[in-house]
C-alpha cells in the first residue's frame, strides 16, 4: 500500500542488532458489520451473498521487533490499536498475512479477559497459569510472588466478580508479568488504576526489557510511550502512518491531530453543544475561538505555544455591567484556573451595553503552561451591576482542546519554570553545576 511503502513498515532497533521476536507481514483483519443480528445467522445458514458490510480494522501491515525493546503503539480511538494487538497475542486471526511470535507471550489487553468470575482471585491465578503453560510446581511457586505484588490482601479469596476494575488490572498484571514472559503485549487497561500501582507497573515493564524481554505497549499518553519506548508505531485508521523515535512520531501525531482539530472546529461551528448552559441570555457569547501561531484558530497546542481564548459575544437585551470570563479544565474535571478582564490590578470595566451591540473579548495566556493531556474551557458572562453576580450566559464545556508536550521535560499538570543545581565533592575536587532556567516561552 502506498502509506506503508513510504514508511518501510519495519522497525528495526538503531542500538543493536538484537534479533526479531515478533514478525508480522502483510497483516490485514477484517471484520463483518450486520445491521441486525438475524443476519449473521442467515448468512451461516444460507450462504450466498454477503448480508452485512466489511470494515477493515488493519490494513498491510509489516513489522520486525526486535528483543529487548520497549514499543509503542499510538493513534485515535478506531486506529486499529487493540486489533493489532489481538492478532499479535493470537486471540484473533488474521485475514490476511502472517504472525511468527518467538518465547512465551502473555498479554494484558481487555479488562478481566480469561478471569472466571466465580473464581476467587487465588483460584485465577491456578487458571491462568495453567493456560500460558506452567506446571502446578511453578505456580505454586509463583503465587506468592503474584498476590504479594496485586496487593490485593484478603480480596485474593474472594469471587473476582467482587472486584473493582482497578483490583482487575492489580491481578491480571501481576500474572502477566510475574511468569517473566518474552513478549509482553499491554492495553489501555493500566489507564484505570491508581497513580502508585501504575508507577509500580511502569517499573516492573522497564525491568522486563532489562532482562531480555519485549514489551508492546499501546496508549493514548503520549509522556509515558515517551517515558517507556524506545520505537513508536502510528496507526491511522488501520494502516502504519509514521513510525520510529518517539519524537519522530509525536511531531507526525502533532501535525495530524492539528488538521482534524480543524475539522472538528468547523463541525463544532455547525452544531449544537449538548453541554449544560444558563444565563438571562440579555448577552450571548455565540462563538469561541482557541488562537496558535499565528493567531491561527486551532484546538492542539504544544506546551509553550501562543494561546488565546477569543470569544464572539451578541447583545439582545441591555446588561449593566457585564463581565467575561473563562475556565480552564483538565478532561477528567480537574479545574486548572479561572480568570475575568475585572479581577486585576488595572481591571478592563464595561458598563452599559445596550440591545444591538457586539463585540469580541479576548483572553490571551501569552504561552500556554498546560503539560500533556486533554482540557475544555467553559465561558460565562456574569452581571456585576447586582449585589450578588448574576448569570446572563454560563457555557460549561464550550470548546475541548488538546497539549501535546513532545519533550516531556515535567510532569504534572503545568510547566513550572525551574532552576536546578548539583553540587559534588570529594577529596580531590568539587564541582557545581547548574541547569539554565527556562524562559517563559520555550515550554520547557
Amino acid at each position: 500500500m502506498d502509506q506503508q511503502s513510504n514508511n518501510g513498515s519495519q522497525i528495526k532497533s538503531d542500538a543493536t542488532s538484537a534479533p526479531a521476536v515478533i514478525r508480522a507481514h502483510g497483516l490485514s483483519k477484517v471484520y463483518r458489520m450486520y445491521d441486525k443480528p438475524i443476519h449473521r445467522l442467515l448468512d451461516l445458514v444460507f450462504p450466498g451473498k454477503p448480508r452485512g458490510k466489511e470494515f477493515w480494522a488493519l490494513t498491510d501491515v509489516t513489522l520486525d521487533l526486535p528483543a529487548q525493546s520497549t514499543i509503542g503503539i499510538i493513534g485515535e480511538n478506531g486506529a486499529g490499536k487493540s486489533t493489532l494487538l489481538k492478532l499479535l497475542s493470537g486471540i484473533a486471526h488474521p485475514t490476511e498475512g502472517t504472525v511468527e511470535v518467538e518465547g512465551r507471550v502473555t498479554s494484558l489487553i481487555e479488562l478481566g479477559a480469561g478471569f472466571h468470575p466465580e473464581f476467587t482471585g487465588r483460584e485465577n491465578i491456578g487458571l491462568s497459569c495453567a493456560i500460558i503453560g506452567l506446571s502446578d510446581e511453578e505456580t505454586a511457586d509463583l503465587t506468592p510472588e503474584i498476590i504479594a505484588f496485586s496487593e490485593l490482601g484478603d480480596f485474593i479469596d474472594r469471587p473476582v466478580k467482587t472486584y473493582s476494575s482497578g483490583m482487575n488490572v492489580r491481578l491480571g498484571f501481576a500474572v502477566a508479568t510475574c511468569v517473566a514472559p518474552d513478549v509482553m503485549l499491554v492495553d489501555e487497561a493500566l489507564s484505570v488504576g491508581d497513580e502508585y500501582f501504575k508507577g509500580k507497573c511502569m517499573n516492573r515493564l522497564n525491568l522486563l526489557r532489562e532482562n531480555g524481554g519485549t514489551v508492546v505497549f499501546v496508549s493514548h499518553d503520549m509522556g509515558a510511550v515517551k517515558t517507556l519506548c524506545q520505537h513508536v508505531i502510528y496507526l491511522d485508521g488501520g494502516r502504519v502512518v509514521e513510525q520510529g523515535s518517539p519524537e519522530k512520531v509525536a511531531d507526525e501525531y502533532l501535525r495530524r491531530a492539528q488538521v482534524r482539530g480543524k475539522a472538528m472546529i468547523e463541525k463544532a461551528e455547525h452544531s449544537s453543544s449538548a453541554y449544560p448552559r444558563w444565563g438571562s441570555q440579555e448577552i450571548l457569547v455565540d462563538k469561541v475561538e482557541l488562537l496558535g501561531e499565528g493567531r491561527e484558530p486551532s484546538i492542539v497546542f504544544r506546551t509553550g505555544e501562543p494561546f488565546v481564548v477569543r470569544m464572539h459575544w451578541e447583545a439582545s437585551g441591555d446588561c449593566a455591567q457585564p463581565v467575561f470570563g473563562l475556565g480552564l479544565y483538565r478532561a477528567d474535571g480537574t479545574y486548572v484556573n479561572g480568570s475575568n478582564h475585572l479581577w486585576h490590578d488595572e481591571p478592563i470595566e464595561i458598563h452599559d451595553v445596550k440591545a444591538g451591540e457586539s463585540g469580541v473579548v479576548e483572553m490571551d495566556l501569552g504561552s500556554i503552561p498546560f503539560l500533556e493531556g486533554r482540557y475544555y474551557v467553559t465561558v460565562f458572562v456574569y452581571d456585576h451591576s447586582k449585589p450578588s453576580p448574576t448569570p446572563v450566559d454560563h457555557r460549561e464545556h464550550a470548546l475541548s482542546f488538546q497539549i501535546m508536550d513532545t519533550k516531556v521535560h515535567q510532569h504534572g499538570i503545568v510547566r513550572i519554570p525551574t532552576t536546578w543545581r548539583v553540587q559534588r565533592s570529594s577529596e580531590d575536587e568539587s564541582t557545581e553545576v547548574e541547569s539554565e532556567k527556562p524562559s517563559s516561552g520555550d515550554g520547557q
